[in-house]
């Protein structure tokens, strides 16, 4: 690594739809060429699935283009045509046909209990409760094997089925620290796992040889609560101490790790590159981790919000269940929305007088690539920036010499911040559509705020090529 990596990207949580929008803003940052300036690629969630399928290809820090490309074609038809869940990917199929077919069999025995004893066929009654009791013992041991299920789906999907660990991915990119966030529950703190390292505050650090698969830390960054179930990993095989008290001591009736959706914790997994001053103050040998802190932060967010409003209709359980899983949305959008804002004004402001100050660009999926060059087109803005209002002005050329249109991308935009956080199949025309917003939006953003980068001809059927 040089002093020249002062990049780092960080991908948020949305399922598969922050998966190929962040593809889209990786493939981008290859094609500017500026992917040798990346030191760390951070993500949770449906972003850390983009992570990881960049950790089993060519070091992204040197890879070109016809090699990224080729690298994440595969994995965007599968997203594009089977996704992880919902039957689509043959690891999947089989585990929720058994599902389904064990919970109808325990529906049948237990509808046949009280029509046996009407007719008093008691050896029926008593051959029917066994079987309904065992296929229920059998519903909930298959139901709690949904994340490990899954674990086998992102692995054979678009991890190259190679079962790969941690220490493995290690020298598949040595140039780039590649960070998949998660959240453990018994200290409420992030736990990250890496190429390089496993890390968590209290835990302290492992490196080297960690034996964990790289699926099932992708798998754990990406665990929704509720939908899936928390991964526990014994502390003996990650190589890490007990967690620490207040007083310094460590907790000795803790021997595993809980952990969840990183985005519980932090949605944008950019906390990575802004505790990264702190993180290594307390803990020295993370320099010999990641040298280079990334002092300009590429912010990719697959996260819509709530920018329209979205009805809740009919009663009962449905409405119940809405319940919980807005409560749920809405507290992952209220714990980044205020964030989200900060990043964007502190970009967007870019303070040229403070020389340690963090930069970067905010790549936000509910944006248009229309919406900053015309922010810096206002008389004030012109008046106090005025090379980011003079690349303004020419991204406006430029992306109308391409063909777009404000109200179409108005339009794109609408679209690809409301396709449905999961992990089922996208279709074609979606996954390129997302791939396409993710890459110019980045283009676009990277050039006006600090001319990084350049404005690169757009070849959309590219898009289509990749998704199809």
């Amino acid at each position: 690594m040089t002093s020249e990596r002062d990049v780092g990207i960080a991908i948020s949580g949305g399922g598969h739809r922050a998966t190929v929008f962040g593809l889209g803003a990786l493939l981008a940052v290859v094609d500017m060429d500026l992917n040798g300036q990346v030191t760390s690629i951070s993500s949770v969630s449906g972003g850390s699935i983009a992570n990881g399928i960049v950790m089993t290809g060519p070091d992204y820090g040197d890879v070109d283009a016809a090699g990224f490309e080729d690298h994440i074609a595969p994995c965007l038809r599968a997203i594009a045509t089977r996704g992880i869940l919902l039957g689509g990917a043959p690891a999947t199929a089989g585990y929720l046909r058994a599902l389904v077919a064990a919970a109808i069999g325990a529906v049948i025995g237990l509808i046949g209990v009280p029509l046996f004893a009407i007719f008093d066929l008691w050896i029926g009654l008593f051959v029917s409760l066994i079987v309904a009791i065992a296929l229920l013992a059998v519903v909930w041991w298959l139901f709690r094997q949904r994340s490990v299920a899954t674990e086998r789906a992102i692995d054979s999907e678009l991890l190259g089925n190679d079962e790969l660990t941690l220490a493995q991915v290690r020298n598949r990119s040595a140039g780039v620290h590649h960070v998949i966030c998660t959240t453990e529950l018994q200290t409420g703190e992030s736990f990250y796992f890496t190429n390089r390292v496993v890390y968590a505050y209290r835990f302290g650090s492992a490196a080297g040889g960690v034996d964990v698969p790289l699926a099932m830390a992708v798998q754990a960054s990406a665990s929704v609560p509720g939908a899936f179930a928390p991964r526990v990993i014994p502390l003996t095989r990650l190589g890490v101490h007990p967690p620490t008290n207040r007083a310094g001591e460590q907790d000795a009736g803790v021997s595993s790790i809980v952990v969840n959706d990183g985005g519980v914790y932090d949605n944008m997994a950019d906390q990575w590159e802004y505790g990264f001053a702190g993180r290594r103050e307390s803990w020295p040998e993370l320099a010999d981790v990641q040298p280079d802190r990334g002092s300009y932060i590429i912010v990719v967010n697959g996260s819509g919000g709530w920018n329209d409003p979205n009805p809740i209709g009919g009663g009962g359980i449905a409405q119940e269940i809405a319940g919980l899983s807005r409560s749920q949305g809405v507290q992952y959008d209220v714990s980044t929305a205020r964030r989200r804002q900060a990043l964007f004004d502190r970009f967007t402001e870019n303070d040229a007088g403070e020389p340690d100050a963090t930069r970067g660009a905010f790549v936000q999926i509910t944006d248009s690539p229309y919406r900053l060059p015309q922010m810096f087109l206002t008389e004030s803005m012109r008046a106090r920036y005025p090379e980011p209002s003079a690349r303004a002005r020419e991204a406006i050329d430029f992306l109308d010499a391409q063909g777009y249109e404000p109200d179409w991308w108005d339009d794109v935009a609408r679209r690809t911040s409301g396709v449905a956080t999961t992990l089922a199949k996208l279709g074609e025309a979606c996954t390129a559509e997302l791939l396409e917003h993710g890459y110019v939006l980045t283009m676009v953003n990277l050039y006006v705020l600090s001319g990084r980068g350049a404005l690169l001809d757009i070849d959309r059927d590219r898009f289509r090529r990749l998704s199809a």
